[in-house]
């Protein structure tokens, strides 16, 4: 009866309400005023935005992901806009109040605004306020700071290298040196800066000489190189030392030689004999398999073939899909950019055989489980969207087994293709991995995959086989 009365009474209430007393919903002012910021997580949070807009106005008029690589827009300056929209915020940023928790924020922030000094006297400030005891602590500053440095735009390779280098001095232990070079190396490499880069392989390569059994067998050196070992980076210092040239002429003379120089410079680089290691350059490329080829007549003949150079590549649809089996899925910018590479070597060289390598897995995208047979369809498609002039793929139905219930869940066994291209714990095959070869079918290259670099061995390779060597 009680809740009767309410609704009676409520109902006359509403009814009595004038409409004149009704107001339009008014939407808040969010826009943003960055005159008004006094924070710096402001700051930054109003720069990305202001970043993320002109990445977006780029994306309306140029798809990054079909572009070619290059590695030199790392030196590039940020958008006007950015640095303006940073200098007025940081202008009004009261540094010495700035809080510990708010070092990386500002030191972004500073970096964007062009005020490097002031950057680089807060990690100072930072560092000291720190015990020289903390070892740990002052560690996670610098690595911080120099990550910093290494992802700004442009980057700034001379404060990280100061930072870096002034670390390696205070510490004996040198498998830290070790990393600390490898970081230097890598920041370097990846904007192509010979200057730095030499610095840092010849660094690295004063300290490899001289490590100790125990040390080369520690955990440390063995996590380094993303768990590729610490001999792979004094690979990577040796080879970058020897330099391109040399590797070209060698490559020039032919596929052995080329072979013979690359065994040397990782048998220096792990301390083994050179017969004794397992890598690609230099050996018999293995017969692709494959239960469906595309097109049906690529099963008659021998995959690579010989006669002519050939690039296998391996690529599994799971990798270039985000969230794969949901309704979010979506292409992985770095597969479209791989198949865009292949696609412009394609066209450059018309006589190179392009071999693409994928296998099943039991779903595709956000579709339910699929037969092997129509999966396989589904992944020419995605080939076919590339549009890579005279490509040959191979499709692998792969074997698997189950977990047992109630988890239920399938796990891949690996497949022939992927085992008989594999080569030590070194040369591992991925989604992205690529194989040249020469047109006497031995493996010419399995490491650099830049398409500027790739592009100049399958040129020689070419010309190789126009001479007849």
């Amino acid at each position: 009866m009680r809740n009767t009365v309410s609704i009676a009474l409520a109902l006359i209430v509403l009814a009595a309400s004038p409409a004149s007393a009704q107001t339009r919903f008014q939407w808040p002012d969010t826009s943003s005023r960055v005159a008004s910021y006094t924070h710096v997580e402001e700051c930054v949070a109003a720069n990305r935005r202001v970043y993320g807009a002109f990445l977006r106005r780029g994306e309306l008029t140029e798809w990054r992901d079909t572009m070619p690589y290059d590695a030199h827009q790392g030196l590039e300056p940020l958008p006007p806009e950015v640095t303006q929209t940073a200098k007025r915020c940081a202008a009004r940023i009261d540094l010495a109040k700035i809080q510990p928790r708010e070092f990386a924020n500002t030191m972004e922030l500073l970096l964007e605004a062009g005020r490097d000094s002031d950057a680089a006297a807060l990690v100072e400030h930072r560092l000291a306020a720190i015990p020289a005891t903390s070892r740990l602590e002052r560690g996670s500053i610098v690595d911080t700071a120099v990550t910093i440095y290494s992802f700004a735009k442009p980057v700034r390779l001379d404060a990280a290298d100061a930072l870096l280098l002034n670390r390696a001095k205070t510490t004996s232990d040198r498998i830290e040196r070790l990393k600390t070079y490898s970081t230097m190396l890598l920041a370097s490499n990846n904007v192509e800066d010979s200057f730095h880069s030499t610095r840092a392989a010849k660094l690295i390569m004063g300290i490899a000489d001289s490590l100790t059994v125990a040390e080369r067998q520690s955990d440390e050196y063995e996590r380094m190189r993303d768990g590729y070992g610490g001999s792979l980076l004094i690979y990577d210092a040796l080879e970058y030392l020897i330099g391109k040239k040399t590797r070209m002429d060698s490559l020039r003379k032919s596929t052995v030689a080329y072979g013979a120089l690359d065994r040397g410079l990782m048998s220096k680089a792990t301390g083994e004999r050179p017969e004794a290691l397992e890598l690609p350059i230099a050996q018999k490329a293995a017969p692709l398999t494959a239960d469906v080829w595309y097109p049906a007549s690529a099963a008659s003949t021998p995959h690579p073939g010989r006669g002519h150079a050939s690039l296998v590549l391996f690529l599994e649809h799971t990798g270039c899909i985000v969230e794969p089996s949901t309704d979010n899925a979506a292409r992985i910018p770095q597969c479209a950019m791989r198949l865009a590479e292949v696609r412009r070597l394609a066209q450059r060289f018309p006589n190179l055989e392009i071999d693409i390598v994928m296998s099943t897995h039991g779903q595709f995208m956000y579709s339910p489980p699929t037969a092997p047979a129509e999966e396989a369809l589904l992944i020419k498609q995605l080939v076919d969207s590339a549009h890579i002039p005279g490509a040959i793929l191979g499709v692998t139905t792969t074997p698997f087994w189950r977990l047992p219930d109630p988890d239920s869940r399938r796990i891949d066994k690996i497949v022939p293709n992927n085992a008989n291209y594999s080569f030590g714990k070194t040369w591992r095959v991925g989604s992205g991995s690529m194989f040249l070869v020469d047109s006497d079918g031995l493996i010419a290259e399995a490491w650099r995959l830049r398409e500027k670099e790739l592009g100049e061995l399958i040129e020689l390779l070419m010309q190789r086989q126009t001479k007849g060597n």
